[in-house]
């Protein structure tokens, strides 16, 4: 039982963090709750996904992608080194 527990503990230890810093908290707040619940999933999808590929991602340096979703242009840095996914712009597009 003992290992079961550490190589889940090893693997949570491992796992990227998803950080929305306070600073971009206002915009993700004014989103609509349907916009705001499908970017959070993709960020976490996201972090899932670099974590299960995170082999394949540079060892120095972050990587930042942007992207549009749900009518945002969003811009994430990817941290391989920290295991860290960051949102560092959120701009909501005009409808």
């Amino acid at each position: 039982m003992a290992s079961i527990e550490s190589a889940i503990s090893e693997q949570l230890a491992q796992a990227f963090t998803v950080c929305i810093p306070y600073e971009l908290q206002p915009g993700m707040d004014q989103l609509p709750s349907d916009t705001r619940h499908t970017l959070l999933g993709e960020l976490f999808r996201l972090a899932v996904q670099a974590w299960q590929e995170r082999c394949l991602l540079p060892r120095h340096g972050p990587v930042t992608l942007e992207f549009l979703l749900a009518g945002c242009d969003v811009g994430i840095e990817l941290d391989a080194p920290r295991a860290r996914l960051t949102l560092v712009s959120l701009i909501r597009g005009r409808n």
